[in-house]
């Protein structure tokens, strides 16, 4: 994954990590349009990891803004540094909604996905298999090799604030206080999974595990469910 947007603003000083699946493009547009966020890189802005992978857009990691020499260590210690994250157990079922739904269904919006071989296979998967076969897909390599899944702690371990996605916006008003903004502000919906509606009752994500991806995800996910104190169900 090459590096991405993340939203930055000097007069309140703070940046966000746009952790994805956790509501980030939806905060991300709210910063933008309320707090005077910019997109880091800036849209039309060219920028270059080290192996000389171009930047790519939406998730950019503390890390990744420093190799790609958009932000200096010293200056991203002196913002208020924030992300999201939510419970393993429900973005698994949103993402595997997505790429049963959205991402099929609107191949030119989501281009990007379909120009992914590795995203496109698991769509293609998606299709074809129940949530519990496509879960023990998608984390076969972390059960074979005793793995846990690191990537969203590229975006946590940095921050000094995380909000929850369950509990959405009141975790953006209490960043709202950290910053010193005491007007109200409502995060703006924004990529909403639609596919979770099952005709005209919306499915709660227990209901697509059965035991052993309940135990796999379990297993893959212990440092984010551990950390945040998250539960199944």
């Amino acid at each position: 994954m090459g590096v991405g947007v993340a939203i930055y603003s000097q007069r309140y000083r703070y940046i966000f990590f746009a952790n994805p699946q956790t509501a980030s493009k939806a905060i991300a547009k709210t910063l933008q349009l309320e707090l005077e966020g910019q997109p880091i890189p800036a849209k039309g802005q060219t920028a270059h990891l080290p192996d000389g992978e171009i930047v790519k857009k939406h998730h950019a990691t503390w890390q990744q803004l420093q190799d790609a020499g958009l932000m200096g260590r010293e200056q991203l210690d002196g913002l208020f540094k924030f992300s999201s994250v939510r419970n393993p157990y429900d973005l698994l079922v949103s993402r595997y909604l997505k790429r049963q739904g959205r991402f099929v269904d609107q191949p030119d919006k989501y281009r990007w996905a379909q120009d992914n071989q590795k995203i496109k296979a698991s769509m293609e998967a998606a299709q074809e298999q129940p949530f519990s076969e496509w879960v023990g897909g998608l984390l076969q390599r972390h059960k074979d090799k005793g793995r846990t899944v690191t990537g969203p702690l590229a975006y946590l371990d940095p921050a000094d604030h995380v909000i929850r996605f369950e509990a959405l916006q009141q975790g953006f008003d209490e960043v709202l206080g950290k910053l010193g903004v005491d007007r109200p502000i409502a995060i703006v919906r924004e990529n909403v999974t639609v596919e979770r509606a099952d005709g005209a009752a919306r499915r709660h994500y227990t209901e697509y595990y059965d035991d052993a991806s309940r135990d796999l995800v379990a297993r893959a996910y212990a440092p984010i469910i551990e950390r945040f104190g998250y539960t199944f169900g």
